[in-house]
């Protein structure tokens, strides 16, 4: 499946941490967050703006992300951030945009027709919506039109999403509710139980971000961190290892190889040899973690491949999806309008 050309349409990887809007050919990554007066309800800031006032903010400000695992869990608050978004990327252009948004593996109807109506509210009229393994791997420049099969996993900051394609279609799928929000909470958890202090989330996530792996560093590392004491009641500095990190996130990793086992065991036979002999691709930003691939290779006795810049992939695929609908099949599986 060849794409080409850029036009004025938009795509959106609506994600838990992060949104990713493509739009003619470049990305914009903004966090998934909104900031607003706690009286008036008025916006203050979207976006990276808003997500730096996350555990900083007053009383009187609230600071919220209005998506949790992948789905919209405040749809008024999720409607202002996209309509901010897109005002923010494509200005004020007059005649009005194809929008395709993605969605987790699996998303119900219910949770599709909502991302529909939240970006359909910034006078949107023309809304499609995919599922975000496809758009992953057009993204990392996989023909999914070929009658073969290839199993994708993508792990973004509250969806882990694993998923057999062919023929344009997943064909076996699921989305666990785990990524790397559950990987920074359990450094935040592990923090706490070994040395009595509270760590807060923004640390807990550059730790993850510098440090992190799933499996052991050629050479341990560490970073210093500061918190609260609960038992001394101080505050305190504590050097955590890379090491320390594993041991802290190692059960998640299990659980995401034992599901990606289980889904392989529901992959038709012929798709199966296909996976086997191809391997299994990775894309998101949390597949990223050190140390992952090789860990989930191990574990699984597959092979991986962590996609070039793993994190746009799915933004990058909607978007050729997107600019490229005039040249598809009126039949194909690759999305359907909301």
């Amino acid at each position: 499946m060849k794409f080409g050309t850029l036009t004025n349409d938009v795509a959106i990887d609506l994600g838990t941490d992060n949104t990713r809007i493509y739009y003619k050919g470049n990305i914009t990554d903004e966090a998934s967050v909104i900031a607003y007066d706690a009286d008036s309800g008025k916006i203050i800031a979207l976006g990276k703006e808003a997500g730096e006032m996350m555990g900083r903010n007053p009383e009187t400000v609230i600071v919220a992300k209005p998506l949790s695992n992948g789905v919209i869990t405040d749809y008024d608050h999720a409607c202002e951030m996209i309509r901010g978004f897109l005002a923010k990327v494509t200005g004020t252009n007059v005649i009005k945009p194809k929008v395709m948004v993605t969605v987790p593996c699996g998303a119900t109807d219910v949770e599709k027709r909502a991302v529909c109506d939240a970006v359909k509210a910034s006078d949107i009229k023309d809304v499609y919506v995919m599922e975000a393994p496809i758009a992953g791997a057009i993204g990392a420049n996989c023909d999914v039109s070929l009658a073969r099969g290839m199993m994708l996993v993508d792990i973004g900051g509250g969806s882990c999403d694993i998923a057999v394609i062919s023929l344009g279609q997943v064909v076996t799928g699921k989305s666990l509710k785990l990524g790397g929000d559950e990987f920074t909470a359990a450094i935040i958890e592990y923090v706490k139980n070994k040395y009595d202090l509270l760590i807060g989330e923004h640390t807990a996530a550059k730790v993850k971000e510098e440090i992190g792996c799933a499996f052991q560093r050629e050479k341990d590392i560490s970073v210093e961190v500061g918190g609260f004491n609960t038992k001394t009641r101080s505050v305190q500095k504590i050097r955590i290892s890379s090491e320390e990190t594993r041991e802290a996130i190692s059960e998640l990793i299990q659980k995401i190889a034992d599901e990606i086992k289980a889904a392989l065991d529901d992959t038709p036979t012929e798709l199966l040899g296909d996976i086997m002999e191809d391997g299994i691709l990775m894309v998101g930003g949390g597949a990223q973690l050190y140390g992952l691939q090789k860990r989930l290779r191990i574990d699984l006795g597959v092979k991986m491949f962590l996609a070039e810049d793993a994190q746009m992939c799915v933004a990058r695929g909607a978007g050729a999806t997107v600019e490229n609908m005039d040249k598809m099949d009126d039949g194909t599986y690759l999305f359907y309008k909301g």
